[in-house]
């Protein structure tokens, strides 16, 4: 599927602060996790974030996520802002909107079978019956690359990409418009990591899914992103298309993200830098 130009998610200058506590050697009283961001994803796009650790990615995606409530700013999904809905309106949201994790294993529940853990969001939300789920579970196993054998088998019986692509079963169970994938694939081994990418674009056009996609660092967004935001210190300090980030980055803060990507072929990595 290819992305449009209707907007699914408007953030509006989020910001998130977490008050601290006062000490000899630290004397503020709050620390700003996320500093006036706004961006849009457009329905069949991927978004991609990147940034180092502490750099606030992650405290966006649990604003979206409803996770965290924003200390200002706003959020619109498909028009509507998320502060303001009803509490039938937000769990039709949380429906639509879904989000896969670094750690899979933290976010399984380690007591439930696969097939339990991908029918779960259906149980929690009321559709279908017993019989129907089962066969729903098979279905959604097998669009994750997994199978009959797998249903019966428990969180710690799979390997971690095998354990990722149960949480994007999981993920996919509602149909949802958005997901989140919040460092989804740096815990893998970089084999690993190309096929569960190689899948959520797969899914991508499938489903008609748009995502946002935070990592670390900018290889990995490449592959999936048709825009990217980059964020440091809680701010967005760059966005744009994907080819523009990597050929004519215009902050600093990008340029350093690209000098420390080496390069993909063996006889380029004296060079000092790539993409400027």
């Amino acid at each position: 599927m290819e992305p449009t130009s209707e907007s699914l998610l408007d953030v509006r200058h989020l910001s998130k602060t977490f008050p601290l506590k006062k000490s000899k050697t630290n004397k503020a009283s709050s620390f700003k996790a996320v500093d006036d961001v706004s961006f849009q994803v457009f329905k069949g796009e991927t978004l991609g974030i990147v940034g180092e650790s502490g750099s606030g990615k992650s405290t966006v995606a649990k604003m979206i996520l409803q996770l965290l409530e924003p200390t200002s700013g706003e959020i619109y999904f498909l028009g509507q802002n998320l502060a303001n809905q009803s509490k039938a309106e937000s769990k039709a949201t949380k429906r639509r909107m879904q989000a896969v994790f670094q750690d899979p294993y933290a976010s399984l529940n380690p007591r439930m079978r696969a097939k339990e853990i991908v029918t779960e969001p259906l149980i929690l939300h009321k559709q279908l019956n017993k019989k129907k789920r089962d066969d729903k579970a098979l279905e959604l196993l097998h669009e994750v690359g997994l199978s009959e054998q797998h249903l019966n088998r428990f969180p710690h019986e799979f390997s971690g990409g095998q354990r990722q692509r149960l949480s994007i079963a999981r993920a996919i169970a509602l149909k949802p418009d958005l997901i989140i994938c919040d460092e989804a694939v740096s815990a893998l081994d970089v084999s690993i990591q190309a096929q569960i990418l190689k899948l959520l674009k797969s899914l991508q056009t499938s489903y008609g899914l748009s995502y946002i996609f935070i990592a670390h660092g900018l290889p990995t967004v490449k592959q999936l992103s048709n825009r990217v935001a980059i964020m440091h210190k809680g701010k967005i300090v760059e966005i744009g298309e994907t080819n523009d980030i990597f050929q004519s980055p215009k902050h600093t803060y990008t340029k350093s993200l690209l000098k420390a990507v080496p390069p993909s072929h063996p006889r380029d990595r004296h060079k000092p830098s790539i993409g400027g």
